[in-house]
């Protein structure tokens, strides 16, 4: 017999249930269903911080959304509470000025948080909504 662990969403049997949507977490199965992803085009300001972006989703609930960052010209991405990190030295550590302080999310719009202390620059976020619970 193999053991699982799982957790059904509200109404439904966790013992007798066979669809994979029917489930927040199910050992067996992915979990954290992409149900939207998208691209959004910013310029951050030279040397301002809390920069917020919106956009709308255009569903029924705040969900949860992932996604990172890329500035134009540039190889890397970094994601929400990380920094752009241009430089790394063994003393000095990761140097950036750039950070993607976060992503958010309330009924209507998902928010993109960063500071820059540097020059103005282009970025993409590409950003994913994932299955509400």
């Amino acid at each position: 017999m193999t053991q699982i662990i799982a957790v059904s969403k509200i109404g439904v049997n966790v013992l007798t249930a066979t669809n994979p949507n029917d489930f927040l977490f199910h050992s067996e199965y992915n979990t954290f269903k992409i149900i939207l992803e998208g691209t959004k085009s910013i310029t951050l300001i030279a040397y301002t911080n809390n920069q917020s972006f919106t956009q709308a989703h255009g569903l029924s609930f705040a969900p949860l959304v992932t996604g990172f960052a890329k500035l134009n010209g540039a190889s890397r991405v970094f994601a929400p509470n990380g920094i752009d990190v241009e430089l790394w030295g063994p003393k000095a550590g990761m140097l950036g000025d750039r950070k993607f302080n976060y992503i958010t999310s309330d009924a209507t719009n998902i928010t993109f948080n960063f500071d820059n202390q540097d020059s103005q620059i282009a970025a993409i976020i590409r950003y994913f909504i994932l299955e509400g619970i």
